[in-house]
């Protein structure tokens, strides 16, 4: 690799760590439009949200009034070319209505696999799964599997 792909992959992730101290662990949105291009496209983003800039503002708007503390953390990075692969665990307690769940009151932590394309430090492509069964069962919406007992039969998670 040479030095001029490890500073642009240095940079690149630069814009990401940028991305999540400044618009989600802080919520300042007035900065999406300088971290995010404004042909912006995340090809899994939840059902009814809009595209674009607006997107970004309205998913991160959404965790951010369900769970005003929310705090994401980067565990593992790597960037590849225009491409960096993230690995992020967030938490937070659910205070307000997230989606369309009323508060619960309860403190959750979840994990995301994310990759996001980087053009002239700006993010312009996102693919990314967040765990959204585990935080389901945290916030109590859905049952927690059954798990195997010693003797062998199915039992409801404590």
């Amino acid at each position: 690799m040479t030095d001029v792909t490890m500073t642009q992959s240095e940079a690149n992730k630069a814009v990401y760590r940028r991305m999540v101290d400044e618009v989600v662990n802080k919520g300042h949105f007035d900065v999406v439009e300088e971290l995010f291009d404004p042909a912006y496209v995340d090809h899994l983003a939840p059902p009814g949200m809009p595209g674009g800039l607006e997107g970004v503002k309205a998913i991160f708007g959404a965790f951010r009034a369900g769970f005003p503390d929310v705090k994401f953390t980067i565990d593992d990075m790597v960037s590849q070319g225009d491409i960096v692969a993230t690995l992020v665990h967030g938490e937070g307690t659910q205070t307000g209505q997230f989606m369309d769940i009323p508060p619960t009151g309860k403190h959750a932590k979840w994990r995301s696999v994310g990759f996001f394309r980087v053009h002239d430090g700006k993010i312009v492509e996102h693919w990314g799964i967040p765990d959204m069964l585990g935080l389901l069962i945290q916030l109590g919406i859905i049952p927690p599997p059954p798990v195997e007992s010693a003797s062998g039969t199915l039992e409801a998670q404590a």
